[in-house]
């Protein structure tokens, strides 16, 4: 098997071993990127005579038997939005390309600490906020199982690299799916930890201030024992020492988890939009192996569906997009992001009568959507953060009510959209804004792949506008990958991993199983 081939922890094992060195496994997966080309655009930023060295340094560390991190000599990547010193953190906005961070994030800094070597940066939307990862300074970012389609946002590049073999392991970041989109669209892992499980310091996003929906860093890979891995192997109290809102409690390994007589909830869909027959199929194979793994499964009906992922558009616009329009200044605004900003700016006067338009034509959805965009007095600011912890706190109680360790259900409505096409499409991340608002952690591990006979819509015909979307999208998935979604309570991360590594261990040998890396794919 070849180095690139291998996942992280693999990787780390023949490191100790003596089978291999820090250097070959960063000329290994440089050459991978070279090989990739501009097939897929997902790391942007190389950072190759950084990686040598620091690869040198540590091989050189390693046969003196220095003493060395966990991560001893690990190439990882970095997504744009995080501050690594001496590169640009552009969050794909033109005017911050001569930016240059002056230190490393804090996330960046612990992950150097526990030994890792930064490979280099990857591709990100503008400002972070669609399910793309395209800009006016890198570039489109390809899905690699199928290059006419997304992979996922905002930690695109991640996904994309990290699926081909370019990268073993990388840092991303999820305020509304930003993670877990990419681990869905692309066939890998990714977990959005609790919040301030991490540091969020020196992670960049597009609206500084704005603290009702909290973004948290997080680890991306291609298997789940490297996402326990990383989780397990950085020192929260380092992280505390330089960011005090991070708590310094170490996540327990998983492994110590038995899933025999653990009470884990399911639900195939939320009650507010139905996903694609696939995602339903795929979170039927997980409820199975989970069983099969001695685990008791109960029905779970989520609260507040619909109300969850208004309430999450409400507070995110509610300065009427001027602090994105301020960054925006002088940038054309990609295609994906002007219905938001558009909906979010159209004058109070005016949003009554488009909503009642929308509703007419039977865009129900829609219209309570445009209801929720745009500028908010400070009072109403206050009662939506009321909501959401009423929201957060009935959550918890009827996690209590079932007697649930742990939710199983599906990440997205839909696989991976077109290229060019998610802007109208917010309203699918009901299931992704929901562990956000809730402040639950939720990873996304590959379940299948796209059946042919999935792809040919066999329902009534469509109602609204956003159903017709997601008919389109559906057409020509066949053989795209599909994760499932699986959620623990609050700093039960080593849950959330127990369960996921079950699934994962389940479905590995499974016919449509997505299997990674891959080789990027021509339609």
């Amino acid at each position: 098997m070849k180095l690139h081939e291998l996942d992280a922890t693999a990787l780390l094992a023949a490191l100790a071993k003596g089978e291999t060195s820090s250097v070959e496994i960063v000329n290994a997966l440089i050459d991978r990127r070279r090989a990739i080309g501009d097939k897929v655009g997902a790391i942007v930023l190389p950072l190759d005579d950084s990686a040598r060295k620091a690869a040198e340094a540590a091989d050189a560390a390693r046969r003196q038997a220095d003493q060395i991190g966990p991560l001893h000599g690990l190439p990882i990547t970095i997504k744009d939005n995080f501050e690594v010193i001496g590169t640009p953190a552009t969050l794909g906005v033109t005017s911050r390309r001569s930016h240059h961070s002056q230190k490393d994030a804090v996330a960046v800094a612990a992950l150097k600490a526990a030994g890792s070597i930064i490979l280099g940066k990857t591709n990100v939307p503008q400002l972070l906020l669609v399910q793309e990862s395209d800009n006016g300074i890198y570039g489109t970012t390809k899905n690699p199982w199928h290059l006419g389609r997304s992979p996922g946002g905002s930690s695109g590049g991640e996904g994309a690299a990290i699926a081909t073999g370019q990268s073993p392991l990388g840092l991303g970041s999820d305020i509304g799916g930003s993670i877990r989109i990419p681990a869905h669209f692309c066939g890998i892992a990714g977990l959005k930890p609790t919040v301030d499980r991490w540091s969020t310091r020196g992670m960049l996003g597009g609206i500084d201030g704005q603290e009702v929906v909290r973004a948290a860093s997080g680890p991306m890979a291609r298997t789940v024992r490297d996402l326990s891995l990383v989780m397990t192997a950085l020192d929260p109290a380092w992280q505390a020492r330089r960011d005090p809102a991070v708590l310094p409690m170490r996540v327990e390994h998983p492994s110590h988890i038995s899933l025999k007589g653990l009470r884990i909830g399911w639900f195939s869909d939320d009650g507010f939009m139905s996903p694609c027959p696939t995602i339903v199929r795929g979170v039927e194979r997980a409820k199975s192996i989970l069983q099969a793994a001695g685990a008791h499964l109960v029905d779970y009906r989520p609260v507040s569906p619909g109300d969850l992922l208004y309430l999450w558009m409400a507070v995110i616009s509610s300065d009427a997009a001027v602090t994105l329009q301020k960054q925006l200044a002088n940038e054309t605004v990609c295609k994906q992001l002007q219905p938001t900003l558009q909906a979010a700016r159209l004058p109070d006067l005016l949003k009554p009568t488009v909503a009642r338009l929308l509703a007419l034509k039977g865009d129900a959805r829609l219209a309570r959507l445009l209801k929720s965009l745009g500028r908010k007095p400070v009072e109403e600011l206050w009662r939506l953060t009321a909501e959401r912890t009423v929201m957060r706190r009935n959550e918890l109680d009827a996690w209590n009510e079932a007697n649930v360790d742990a939710v199983i259900c599906p990440p997205h409505v839909l696989p991976a959209m077109q290229l060019g096409t998610s802007g109208d499409l917010t309203l699918t991340l009901s299931y992704m804004f929901r562990y956000v608002m809730l402040n639950f952690p939720a990873g996304v591990v590959p379940i299948t792949r796209v059946e042919h006979s999935e792809t040919i819509w066999l329902g009534p015909p469509p109602i609204d506008g956003i159903a017709k979307r997601c008919a389109e999208v559906v057409r020509g998935s066949e053989g795209l990958p599909i994760g499932v979604q699986v959620v623990a309570r609050p700093y039960r991360e080593d849950v959330a991993l127990a369960v996921m590594s079950a699934i994962e261990e389940g479905a590995r040998l499974d016919s449509g199983y997505p299997k990674t890396p891959l080789d990027p794919v021509v339609r």
